[in-house]
């Protein structure tokens, strides 16, 4: 009974290896029409009489390591410098710029984590010196008083290093999902700021390399409500208008009605007097338009978005 049961999940492994043989045979070397091939039979049914899909099969395949199945191991290191110094909000302490030079050296070879060795090199280069004069600063003063000592402040940056370091492991963990690879291992060794990534199978190391290595750009914008620039566009409105004014606007209409009474002279004598008409009511239309858009020089080419809420106009 032991033996069928292992047979059984065994299968899935000898399923999935025949759609993948076959797609490569499919795709003769080209990666793209491969990975269509499996997208395309991902929902179909491929396991003999019990009916499984690929996709589910997949997730039941014998899982294989780096050694059996080739792939990519990867260690990251999460920089604690910029968290450190970001946490400082940009001090230019010497003694704590120096503190943070030489601990990312001291790390090369010591098995302490870097906070520590941060604060050791600070009270190397100030042995007087305070930490909570660098770290307490307005955004951290809720969880970080201003008279800490410096083992509070050690404890608070490991604190914030451990956050760090965990949501780094969140967010490769999400983009190794989105990613696809098959049975991903991601350890977070304890005690450091490093994380283990072994992929197993993968086949463009340039493209996880930059999966992982890219880095999210977060941008904000200052914008302003209608109600707080709409006054301001209605007077440069008014403004370009009274500007506006200052042209011949039957000139404008004169040459308007000229161009277009030459541009009928082009054709044939059979069709000027209809020709003359369209393009009376054309110039019409123009200077109708002209008029509007002198009046409105700005709100003619840009038109804010407005909505009625219950406090009115916005």
């Amino acid at each position: 009974m032991l033996v069928l049961i292992g047979l059984y999940y065994f299968s899935f492994t000898w399923v999935v290896q025949k759609v993948e043989n076959d797609a490569k045979e499919y795709a003769k070397g080209n990666p793209e029409r491969e990975k269509a091939y499996l997208d395309s039979v991902a929902d179909q049914p491929v396991y003999p009489v019990f009916g499984h899909t690929y996709q589910f099969c997949k997730s039941k395949e014998l899982a294989l390591g780096l050694d059996l199945k080739g792939g990519m191991n990867v260690t990251m290191q999460v920089s604690l410098r910029e968290l450190v110094r970001s946490l400082a909000n940009n001090n230019p302490d010497p003694a704590f710029n120096q503190a943070l030079t030489k601990a990312e050296e001291a790390q090369k070879t010591s098995q302490k984590d870097y906070i520590t060795l941060f604060v050791e090199e600070y009270e190397k280069a100030a042995p007087s010196g305070k930490l909570a004069a660098i770290f307490s600063t307005q955004d951290n003063q809720a969880n970080l008083k201003f008279n800490a000592s410096n083992a509070q402040v050690k404890a608070y940056l490991q604190d914030q290093a451990n956050a760090a370091v965990k949501q780094a492991y969140t967010v490769l963990n999400t983009r190794i999902d989105q990613f696809g690879v098959a049975q991903p291992n991601i350890q977070l060794q304890q005690g450091t700021n490093r994380i283990l990534i072994e992929l197993p199978g993968v086949k463009d190391p340039e493209r996880v390399r930059h999966l992982l290595q890219g880095s999210a750009k977060l941008e904000f914008y200052k914008t302003f409500d209608n109600t707080e620039i709409h006054s301001v566009l209605n007077n440069v409105d008014r403004l370009l208008a009274a500007k506006l004014k200052t042209a011949t606007p039957a000139d404008t209409a004169k040459a308007a009605t000229t161009a277009a009474a030459n541009d009928t002279t082009k054709k044939g004598d059979n069709s000027l007097l209809g020709k003359i008409e369209k393009n009376a009511k054309d110039s019409a239309g123009k200077n109708s338009q002209l008029k509007n858009n002198n009046a409105n020089p700005l709100f003619s080419i840009l038109v804010p978005s407005v909505y009625q809420s219950a406090q009115g106009m916005q």
